[in-house]
């Protein structure tokens, strides 16, 4: 072998690898497509195809998202675990994704196992509202009030199960107060009901929250994020008024089934983070009361398993029935 050669070669071995992200790629001939386990409409939807067109712009292909509604967003998650693990499958789903393993008692599949997280995408506070009629003005004079009037007090929410129905029974344990569920068709009904002072408390989303609270047609407590939100930064937090280390939060994460190739996750990752820290995306979620996370895939999975756990204690503590 000629010393030409031998240079070659050993030069060769000495060059570091390529990333693996660019050793594999989505496959070229398939449309990439964001599954929403809602019905068109709601803030999923509105996310997904919000999330979809740049990243189709970012990729140079098309982005479609599809929606599986059905079975509390379960028919969505199992169409994902189901998809090709080749990276054109991709679940956007609610913070209820945390909930379904202790309200469901015979999922089709274990979302720890069979999903593999790409980021947690953003999230956001719900914000506690009482009703005009109610003569308390912070989270420390409503639970007084609850206290001395025990069963006494209705809470409105979209239903049985629901993330609000579930933050609202973190609020009550937290509090150690009895009140009242009341469960509605829908966050619009449950908040009808408040500003009819037919419920006394609604929790909600900060977007609609603080729309009904600056109207006057409902009164805001606090926000129920651990720290402040600059999306309302005047508005306390639940823990300073009353609730020491109360944290809930409304969410979205995005999915692929778990087979799929780690440096497709990273290329994914990589793109979806870089949307959600664009500066138009954050004004677009501003205005729909969230931030972004954008976090990495390994602290997404830490973020899931984390807040099933908490869920589990929530509904164990509440007793909700699981279906």
């Amino acid at each position: 072998m000629s010393m030409f050669r031998k240079c070659l070669i050993l030069s060769a071995l000495m060059i570091p690898a390529l990333p693996a992200v660019y050793a594999q790629e989505i496959p070229a001939g398939k449309p990439i497509r964001i599954i929403v386990p809602y019905a068109a409409g709601g803030t999923s939807d509105i996310l997904g195809r919000s999330l979809a067109q740049r990243l189709g712009q970012r990729l140079g292909r098309s982005v479609i998202v599809e929606n599986k509604a059905g079975a509390g967003g379960s028919l969505g998650t199992e169409a994902t675990v189901r998809a090709d693990p080749d990276g054109t499958t991709v679940l956007l789903h609610s913070g209820a994704i945390a909930t379904e393993p202790s309200l469901k008692r015979n999922l089709p599949y274990d979302v720890l196992r069979d999903l593999a997280p790409i980021s947690t995408a953003v999230m956001g506070p719900f914000a506690v509202l009482v009703s005009p009629q109610l003569p308390v003005k912070s989270v420390a004079e409503l639970i007084a009030y609850a206290k001395a009037n025990p069963g006494k007090l209705n809470f409105g929410t979209p239903g049985t199960g629901t993330s609000v129905h579930l933050a609202s029974e973190q609020f009550k344990a937290a509090a150690g107060i009895q009140i009242v569920h009341v469960p509605y068709k829908g966050a619009g009904p449950a908040l009808t009901a408040a500003m009819a002072n037919d419920v006394q408390l609604v929790i909600d989303p900060l977007a609609t929250a603080k729309k009904f609270a600056e109207a006057g047609k409902l009164r805001a407590l606090a926000v129920t994020t651990a720290r402040r939100t600059d999306l309302w930064p005047e508005m306390q937090t639940v823990a300073e008024t009353g609730l020491p280390g109360f944290d809930a939060s409304v969410w979205y994460g995005l999915y692929v089934p778990a087979k799929t190739p780690a440096a497709i996750v990273r290329l994914l990752n990589a793109e979806f983070v870089a949307i959600l820290k664009s500066a138009d995306m954050t004004q677009w979620l501003r205005n729909e009361g969230l931030e972004a996370v954008a976090d990495s895939p390994e602290q997404s999975r830490q973020w899931l398993a984390k807040d099933i756990q908490r869920w589990k204690a929530v509904v164990q503590a509440a007793g909700i029935k699981v279906e």
